[in-house]
């Protein structure tokens, strides 16, 4: 019988990207050609490509791919991180109707945006005229906001009175 290790070669396999976001290398490279080349000229030909070292093989097989990870590369992607209770208070003192206090878990609904937007009217009509009963209309509101929220009791009670610590003292 025939030994199997008599005919392996000692070259090893090129090893290729199992995952559809790896890159092959090339790609990666051509990627990179490709934004240092937009922002040069202001546009990427075949021709540029071809002086950057690429062949028309290699272009077109890759430049798709090329293209789509120049632009993610380029393009800033900003996620906004969930607010923490100090964050939930901070927006609660200074109400502004398209910041809505969101903790994490929290997906911006219209009965939430409804709920804020009422506690925003209210604490802006009670800066314009103080008195007793608008005072607790804005902390009702308040924690009927907080009550739609994934947050403990303990932390709603906590924001309420943070809160109502910095609301207008009014007498009757």
């Amino acid at each position: 019988m025939l030994n199997q290790a008599d005919f392996r070669s000692p070259q090893r396999r090129p090893v290729f990207p199992e995952q559809a976001d790896d890159a092959h290398p090339r790609c990666r490279e051509m990627a990179e050609a490709m934004r240092e080349l937009f922002s040069v000229g202001g546009g990427v030909r075949s021709k540029d490509l071809i002086g950057a070292g690429f062949t028309w093989a290699e272009i077109a097989e890759f430049s798709d791919a090329a293209a789509k990870l120049a632009y993610d590369a380029s393009v800033r992607h900003l996620t906004s991180r969930p607010d923490l209770l100090a964050d939930i208070i901070e927006k609660a003192r200074a109400p502004l109707p398209n910041r809505p206090p969101l903790p994490r878990d929290t997906k911006e609904t219209q009965a939430l945006l409804v709920a804020w937007g009422a506690y925003c009217a209210a604490r802006a009509s009670l800066a314009l005229d103080p008195w007793p009963g608008q005072r607790e209309r804005c902390l009702t509101l308040l924690s009927r906001y907080l009550n739609q929220l994934p947050i403990w009791q303990a932390n709603r009670t906590t924001v309420v009175l943070a809160v109502e610590q910095t609301l207008p003292q009014v007498s009757q």
